[in-house]
């Protein structure tokens, strides 16, 4: 997108300068026009806070930790902690990066909540604690 600044007008009196621009973009009408695209219902779903905070939970619980021992494990907030896991707030990229590097967990699990890359092991302990 090429960006262009046109100066309007320049006032100067004594001791004070304005000078008022307009952003000016090819762009711009093409952008407008532009639709969104949904996403897929399953992939809304899966990326809601509640269910990420669901997956949390039980990636948290496979490992036998209280709450406050996860949020002091990855040095955030035990408030932080409990808002992501209780589906109040949603995870942010640092906490999603600091899990999968402490846990082996993959982003595609965390957020779209594909479990087919998980390590072997941690998915059973998830799935048998998600069959409780």
């Amino acid at each position: 997108m090429t960006k262009m600044v046109m100066t309007n007008s320049v006032i100067c009196p004594a001791p004070i300068l304005v000078i008022e621009t307009d952003l000016v973009s090819e762009d711009r009408d093409r952008m407008k026009t532009q639709p969104k695209t949904p996403l897929p219902r399953e992939l809304a779903e899966a990326m809601r806070p509640e269910s990420i905070g669901h997956r949390l939970r039980l990636l948290r619980e496979s490992q036998e930790l209280s709450p406050a021992e996860m949020a002091d494990l990855l040095g955030i907030e035990r408030t932080y902690w409990s808002r992501f896991e209780n589906g109040r707030r949603a995870i942010n990229e640092t906490t999603a990066a600091l899990l999968v590097a402490q846990f082996g967990v993959t982003l595609d699990f965390l957020i779209l909540g594909r479990w087919d890359k998980l390590p072997l092991d941690l998915a059973t302990k998830m799935r048998d604690l998600g069959e409780k």
